[in-house]
């Protein structure tokens, strides 16, 4: 107790402290109320504290977890109310959800929300009491779809100097064989022509050898080595070819590579999806939207959080998803190596979300001291420990069998497509060329005839 004697005579203070916010913290068992946003199932108003079906709204256990100690630290009476929306406005400008919850004065705090500038016109953020993150997530595409898998295992330079190598080799054959035909022909010899080098040349760079062969020893040193080179020049892109018709692109790392990719775009069918996808107008953003979540004429592409999990597994798609329930569902249902080449894309851009409260509300301060106490203390890293699933960690690369299939050998296919199709070109000019020299013959014999 504090004595002070003023003209108006003494005044006793009987406040054991003159700080605000100590003396306020209790509230004597006054109810404050607090509004949950339930998406995923009724079920979560039974376990919103127990760790049990953590798949199903997360953000909302781990709002409520934290708002019920500041609740006890303030001796308040817990009341909890219960809606299906964060809060957006309807076609006559009414606001849903919480937002509507705050402003009729039904609820003091709210579930995590994310800043939209609409919202902070009309409500407080108090504090940010966990971390969440919607964004895409998609296993990377194979190399061989984005990429000529057949033109990377060398480097420009290598191709370079593997060509002038066979040139090389080509331009000394066609002066040996040259000087062979000039001693003596044999059957099987090289005639001096560049046909019959280039149909060696063909040989030994496709590892398939050609009947035609030099007789002497310069001719054949220079064979022998060709063979040697590109034998072992074979056995490195070999190998090459092997680890990359497995390999993962890292091409896909932003909102354009998304775009411009072959992956195939859904989201989680939820109303700050649908509400973000139509208001975001960056261009980028707008095009993502139009022509790969909603394209006109089509069933937007709005998924569960188990199909869209299951179509990020099969490969080839974006799925964009609030990350914790998401990569809790991964981590049960995928196999470890499945888990290896996973990537995210953040689409919204927005912070963490926090706490919505009332406008100038009387209970601001004291719920801001509070979660800030909660928070040094280390309860609200702790309650984010056990609730927050972190991206799926792969355990070390895991030898699996995959087939290859028609994508990864596109190239090859198209290569023999074009040769088989060179091929006929070829041979009606061949039977075309050997008609004209036979009618030519014809004319020939002919006039002898006649003169």
């Amino acid at each position: 107790m504090d004595l002070k004697i003023t003209k108006y005579g003494a005044v006793y203070d009987y406040r054991y402290t003159k700080v605000i916010s100590i003396r306020r913290k209790n509230l004597r068992r006054h109810i404050l109320t607090m509004a949950n946003v339930i998406t995923d199932s009724n079920e979560t108003k039974k376990h919103l504290d127990d760790r049990l079906n953590l798949h199903q709204d997360s953000i909302t256990k781990m709002s409520y977890m934290v708002v019920k100690i500041c609740f006890e630290m303030l001796n308040a009476t817990e009341k909890r109310i219960f809606t299906h929306t964060w809060g957006y406005k309807d076609k006559n400008g009414n606001w849903q959800g919480i937002i509507d919850h705050l402003l009729k004065k039904e609820a003091d705090l709210g579930t995590l929300t994310i800043f939209t500038q609409e919202r902070m016109k009309v409500i407080d953020y108090i504090a940010m009491v966990g971390s969440t993150a919607v964004r895409f997530v998609f296993r990377e595409p194979p190399l061989a779809l984005l990429e000529n898998i057949f033109a990377l295992p060398f480097t420009t330079a290598v191709w370079v100097a593997i060509f002038i190598c066979v040139m090389g080799c080509a331009l000394f054959l066609y002066i040996t064989s040259k000087w062979e035909a000039s001693v003596g022909m044999h059957p099987l010899q090289l005639n001096g022509s560049w046909a019959d080098v280039l149909i060696l040349i063909i040989g030994a760079v496709l590892q398939q050898g050609c009947t035609l062969e030099p007789r002497y020893a310069a001719g054949r040193c220079v064979t022998l080595l060709l063979f040697v080179a590109l034998t072992i020049l074979y056995a490195a892109y070999s190998a090459n070819i092997v680890v990359l018709l497995r390999a993962p692109s890292s091409s896909v790392r932003s909102l354009p590579d998304l775009l411009n990719s072959p992956l195939k775009l859904g989201a989680s069918d939820f109303e700050y999806n649908r509400y973000f996808f139509k208001k975001l107008n960056e261009p980028i953003r707008k095009a993502i939207y139009n022509k790969k979540i909603a394209p006109k004429g089509k069933k937007p592409n709005f998924y569960t959080m188990k199909e869209g999990v299951d179509k990020i597994r099969k490969g080839l798609f974006a799925f964009h998803m609030e990350l914790n329930p998401g990569y809790r569902l991964i981590q049960e249902t995928y196999q470890e190596d499945e888990k290896c080449d996973l990537v995210e894309i953040d689409y919204i851009n927005e912070i963490d979300p926090w706490l919505p409260g009332q406008k100038r509300s009387p209970y601001k301060d004291l719920f801001k001291i509070s979660f800030i106490k909660i928070r040094e203390t280390g309860i609200q890293s702790n309650i984010h420990r056990r609730l927050h699933v972190g991206k799926p960690k792969c355990s070390g690369s895991i030898s699996t069998f995959s087939s290859v299939g028609i994508t990864d050998m596109y190239p090859a296919l198209i290569a023999t497509l074009y040769g088989m199709l060179i091929s006929v070109v070829v041979l009606i000019l061949e039977i075309t060329y050997k008609r004209l020299l036979h009618l030519r013959e014809k004319r020939r014999l002919l006039r002898k005839l006649i003169n």
